[in-house]
């Protein structure tokens, strides 16, 4: 059963956007406002780079996008345990996959398929129980499914196994036909795989699976690979995120194993020389065919955001990023200082979305800074300028609590996703489709909570005058 929930959007008097007047150029090539500065901003596309027609990055006196309103948000369904955490869904990843809890939920269009990727996740029999550090594991649904129907992902989400003869739980419980498939790291050539894992999967022995807290933070298609951006912890006892990584997962495969080569840090926390300035530890990603747009947080879920890019072309070589400056609205080679493109210190996870059916950006994530809320903000373009926040899930919203609260603890019935007393929402992540035209679209994403440990597929839709 599907609950709707009616919301009213936050009122955004001012809150304006700005796109090119027109011309045939909709990359914006521009003069730095500073020596060797780069204001050019790439066309601002979506994942499989379908432009956005007409964008610039944003500057004073271009005309403006009006904020789009929520009118409503869909629970779809919940996606990994139903009414308590050994209560299956109908996709059966207790048996199929020996899975009986995950979060987070990060989708990327690639090949054909939409891959999920998930953080920290519990087993059902025998392997990686509560209580030890948890690897990643990885699902997928067909991308042709979810155009057709967000729904599919509903029942028919598969993770990627290992073999029966492999795996555990087959031989504790001959319902489970295959244990999930953990994500495993390959240092660069010449490092050890400890400068990137501090806190390793189980009881510290599997040095090449990262555990919790080291977690997917973003992905990216290009060419015939993903790559994916990962977090390092500062140790097993202290899992403060402090540093980042960007690895690389040649032609994946749905019969083959998530196995990552790490190509180099990217940005970290342990002193004050990270190459970002310490802003890029959880990293989202975009693209528009040129360059992967990066959106980072430093210090977790207490971060303003900030942006940095890259060519794609150069995206196997270290360094090479730029940094955005929102405050003069010009790119610099980094290190550099420069300015948030949102300035509220209250972000960790973000996703960030482009899109030519929305007819805009758009970028979704759990706000902290004035409770737990989920906000989205809306742009013209990768570089902003971004809108207010638009609030869209409120853990002190009596309308949410009474519709997604379990009543009873372990019994979260239908659309009752949170044990409220002890839980609330994070890590929500926008699905490459998006349904509609740019002044009536919908949006679906992923939500994730701790307690029951599992992650909803919810929807939303928007309207723009």
């Amino acid at each position: 059963m599907v609950a709707r929930l009616s919301l009213v959007a936050v009122a955004l008097s001012g809150a304006l956007l700005a796109c090119d007047a027109g011309g045939a150029n909709p990359s914006g090539d521009g003069a730095g406002a500073a020596s060797g500065a780069s204001t050019t901003a790439g066309t601002s596309t979506n994942v499989s780079s379908t432009s956005v027609s007409g964008t610039t990055s944003g500057t004073g006196g271009a005309p403006q996008l009006p904020t789009p309103q929520l009118l409503e948000t869909d629970v779809v369904c919940k996606l990994i345990n139903e009414q308590h955490p050994s209560d299956p869904t109908a996709n059966l990843t207790h048996t199929r996959a020996n899975v009986l809890g995950t979060d987070l939920g990060i989708p990327l269009e690639h090949d054909g398929n939409v891959w999920i990727f998930f953080g920290d996740t519990v087993g059902y029999k025998g392997i990686w129980p509560f209580g030890e550090s948890h690897p990643d594991a990885v699902g997928h649904v067909a991308a042709s499914a979810l155009v057709a129907d967000p729904s599919a992902a509903c029942d028919e989400l598969r993770f990627l196994r290992l073999s029966p003869g492999d795996s555990l739980g087959p031989s504790l419980d001959p319902a489970v036909e295959a244990d999930f498939a953990s994500a495993h790291m390959a240092p660069p050539a010449g490092h050890d795989i400890g400068e990137f894992i501090k806190n390793p999967s189980g009881d510290g022995s599997f040095k090449n699976l990262p555990g919790d807290f080291e977690v997917p933070s973003g992905a990216l298609s290009h060419g015939a690979d993903i790559y994916l951006f990962y977090t390092t912890v500062e140790s097993p006892t202290n899992i403060t995120m402090k540093a980042s990584y960007l690895a690389k997962w040649s032609s994946p495969s749905t019969s083959g194993a998530p196995n990552y080569q790490i190509l180099y840090g990217v940005d970290q926390r342990f002193d004050a020389r990270g190459p970002l300035g310490g802003d890029f530890i959880n990293i989202a990603v975009t693209t528009d065919g040129t360059y992967a747009y990066l959106y980072g947080t430093g210090d977790y879920r207490a971060s303003a955001v900030h942006l940095a890019r890259k060519p794609l072309a150069d995206l196997e070589a270290p360094g090479g990023f730029e940094v955005y400056d929102a405050a003069s609205s010009t790119w610099f080679a980094a290190p550099h200082a420069n300015a948030p493109i949102i300035d509220v210190p209250g972000f960790g996870e973000t996703s960030v979305q482009c899109s030519a059916t929305m007819g805009r950006c758009m970028f979704l994530a759990e706000d902290s800074f004035a409770g737990n809320r989920i906000v989205a903000r809306f742009a013209a373009t990768p570089e902003g300028p971004w809108s207010e926040s638009v609030v869209v899930h409120d853990m002190s919203n009596p309308a949410f609590l009474a519709a997604h609260c379990c009543q009873q603890e372990n019994q979260c019935v239908g659309d009752q996703l949170f044990n409220c007393g002890k839980a609330g929402f994070y890590g929500t992540y926008l699905f490459p489709h998006v349904a509609g035209t740019p002044s009536d679209f919908t949006v679906t994403y992923t939500m994730s909570t701790w307690d029951p440990y599992n992650v909803a597929l919810f929807s939303a839709r928007f309207t723009a005058p």
